[in-house]
């Protein structure tokens, strides 16, 4: 008795421990489903109550904005929807207005508009794209159904537009008020663990025993940076005093970029300095950045994603004190190591200027980026009333950075996809043709912005498919059973809850979107509930000939792992170099420029694998265009700092040294890189390292100009990255 008594004892704990640790981590998972659940059948009630049309509308709009299991990803989701529709229903009514009775002209005016809609959602990024996806499947959804009936379009309109209120403000009220799972929390940790990976990655790529090479760290820094922006953009609504504070994010993601590139710099320079420098240059250089090494924490890495081994605010702030006062001991360190040196060459001399140099403003950005991130979680938090407009107002302020041609292209993919099975409905006489247009509008906007298109298509196309097989189940078997309209809830929340489970997770979750889409579609619960099994089958056949057509569409149609848009990319990665950092304006250049190489790099990095693309050479022609144009935006800075302090004749030799690296980039010859090369040593001999060794902040700037004519040279030698040398010209 007493031994089976013991082992329930032993047996209760383990069972307990077990469960704790199942639900710590799928409890908000199925908290999350319960969620969806809820706000789809209260907005099918209210829609239903007020006696609108197609609640399945209404429905729809809740699981699609609840995607996302954050509240502020949600409302701002919902938002851009709102406002998405309510332009794309505009546009439907200036179509309907234009194109009575005249199917032809108004199917190519709606292919060019949704065109032009998709060409917007690529070239303009983050939430405000998912507005221009909206307006365009907008349009299909509202005009679609009215086109035959110009009188009929206004009352679909308003239908339609209450009906996407209603669903998003039931997703943004369940998601905000019932177990928030709160946004701001997430990007303040997201933000944490991207600081603590930044610090580890300045120990692997600094350190002389580290064995770090290519560029998959700095790719995973820069992907985790532009996934706080995504972040920011829904804590904004959750929070806007985020928003007015805008300039203490914008300054963190500064810093950020300047500090990457730093450590790029200095990694390359590492390398170069073991291999070639005289021992006790490279002493020398250990012992700076060794300074560095030993004042910046690190966290072992396999521990990295646990919360007690992220930096904590008070480490930030040490960090930023101490690196105030070695960035001040900096200079006298510097020069009494050069003075060590004195005896060997100017070219051995030149690797320990460069170093330190380069180090003492990689520092200042280090330290700025500290201070940031404490500022950032300090500062005050004004009240919603106060800021919330303000906030909403500044949200529009965007920046287009991706690759204008895959844009258009993206654009026309999706007006050639509309226009096929417009001709298709045309000639064929279908009756039922306007859903499939709805499909492949709604498809061939809603995933043109996914790394994968034809890839996540064709499983939005499986979902379609369970959806139909579920819905025709509901729709003929169960839903003739009903009485009330609580049976009626319950039974469609717990359809819903299984496509919103599958949505949840990573692989599965556009499969999981698709079944909840197209169920809550093609279920299509109205006023009145219509029992016809030949027409629901027949809507089912043409949503997913519209899906498959999109996908085959982004199967075919220049798909982005085509070895041409990759030459697009490229074209354009060299533009900013040949022109932007050559000739722009420099107000804030600087960061724009840092920004679009940032974006273009994520968006080579995140493109499906591809036999026929070389991405590693992709990925380096893009780091070589952040550096060598970094160089050249910074040496133009410096420049106008210094004034009429540099060498005589110095702007003339600059201009020759830009012009150069300019045709590097415009033509990508093996003649032009010779060029550039012999302009980057004649700029060195212009701007000679400076006899007297005082190290003062005019001394390390002109330092820091060598620095990067020492970076450039260095670049434009590298076997690795000396992508011109073999390349060829630009077709």
């Amino acid at each position: 008795m007493d031994l089976h008594s013991d082992a329930d004892s032993t047996t209760m704990p383990r069972w307990r421990a077990e469960l704790k640790t199942y639900w710590t981590e799928d409890g908000p998972r199925f908290l999350h489903i319960v969620k969806v659940a809820m706000a789809a059948t209260l907005a099918m009630g209210l829609s239903m109550r007020l006696e609108l049309r197609t609640p399945a509308t209404a429905m729809v709009s809740c699981v699609i904005v609840m995607m996302h299991q954050q509240s502020g990803m949600v409302i701002a989701r919902g938002f851009y929807r709102g406002v998405g529709m309510v332009c794309g229903s505009m546009a439907g009514l200036a179509l309907i207005a234009c194109f009575p009775q005249q199917p032809l002209l108004f199917f190519i005016a709606l292919a060019a508009w949704i065109g032009a809609c998709v060409f917007g959602a690529s070239y303009y990024r983050n939430f405000q794209s998912y507005g221009f996806v909206l307006t365009g499947y907008g349009t299909a959804i509202t005009a679609m159904p009215a086109w035959s009936n110009p009188y009929g379009v206004f009352d679909n309109v308003v239908f339609t537009v209450s009906e996407v209120v209603i669903g998003v403000v039931c997703a943004s009220v369940v998601s905000a008020v019932i177990f928030p799972q709160r946004v701001t929390p997430a990007l303040y940790e997201s933000s944490r663990r991207n600081f603590t990976n930044l610090l580890n990655s300045v120990h692997s790529m600094l350190d002389r025993a580290s064995t770090v090479a290519g560029f998959d760290t700095f790719l995973d820094l820069i992907r985790e940076r532009a996934g706080l922006e995504s972040l920011r953009g829904g804590a904004v609504f959750e929070d806007p005093s985020i928003r007015l504070h805008n300039h203490v994010f914008l300054d963190l993601d500064r810093s950020f970029l300047d500090t990457v590139a730093w450590i790029h710099a200095l990694h390359q320079l590492k390398a170069r300095v073991v291999t070639d420098a005289d021992p006790r240059a490279l002493a020398a250089v250990d012992e700076l950045l060794g300074g560095l090494l030993e004042i910046v924490p690190r966290h072992v890495e396999t521990l990295a994603e646990t919360h007690a081994e992220l930096i904590t605010i008070e480490q930030a702030e040490t960090l930023s004190n101490r690196l105030d006062a070695f960035e001040q001991a900096l200079p006298a360190h510097l020069g009494r190591l050069l003075q060590s040196l004195s005896d060997l060459s100017p070219h051995e001399r030149q690797y320990v200027a460069t170093i330190g140099s380069a180090l003492f403003f990689s520092i200042a950005d280090l330290r700025a980026l500290c201070r940031g991130y404490v500022e950032a979680r300090t500062v005050d938090r004004l009240p919603w009333s106060q800021s919330v407009f303000q906030a909403i107002g500044c949200v529009g302020n965007t920046r287009a950075t991706a690759n204008r041609t895959a844009a258009l292209i993206a654009g026309m993919r999706a007006a050639v996809a509309v226009l096929v099975v417009g001709a298709a409905w045309l000639a064929s006489g279908w009756v039922n043709g306007s859903s499939a247009l709805v499909a492949v509008a709604i498809t061939s906007a809603l995933f043109a912005l996914v790394p994968n298109p034809a890839v996540a298509s064709w499983q939005i196309f499986c979902g379609c498919i369970a959806g139909w097989l579920a819905g025709f189940a509901f729709n003929f078997f169960l839903l003739p059973r009903f009485d009330s309209l609580p049976l009626l809830a319950a039974s469609i929340a717990i359809f819903v809850m299984v496509g919103s489970y599958v949505n949840t997770f990573a692989k599965t979750s556009i499969l999981g979107l698709g079944f909840n889409i197209y169920f809550c579609f093609i279920v299509g619960i109205s006023n009145p509930t219509v029992y016809n099994p030949s027409a629901y089958l027949d809507t089912g056949f043409a949503l997913l000939l519209g899906i498959a057509t999109a996908a085959v569409a982004f199967s075919i149609l220049v798909p982005r792992t085509g070895d041409w848009i990759s030459a697009q990319y490229l074209k354009q990665i060299r533009a900013l170099v040949a022109y932007n950092a050559r000739e722009e304006d420099l107000d804030d250049l600087l960061f724009t420029f840092e920004l679009s190489l940032r974006d273009f790099i994520i968006q080579i990095a995140s493109a499906p694998a591809d036999l026929r693309v070389d991405r590693n050479a992709l990925i380096g022609w893009a780091f070589a265009a952040l550096e060598i144009g970094r160089a050249m935006i910074q040496m133009r800075l410096d420049t106008e700092l210094l004034g009429d302090t540099l060498p005589l004749g110095w702007p003339e030799v600059q201009d020759a040294w830009l012009a150069a690296l300019g045709d590097v980039f415009a033509s990508a010859a093996p003649q032009a890189a010779d060029a550039a090369l012999a302009a980057t040593r004649r700029a060195q001999e212009a701007l000679s390292l400076a006899q007297n060794l005082t190290v003062d902040a005019a001394m390390l700037t002109r330092c820091r100009m060598r620095a990067l004519l020492h970076f450039t040279e260095m670049a434009l030698q590298d076997d690795t990255g000396s992508f011109w040398r073999t390349t060829g010209a630009p077709t």
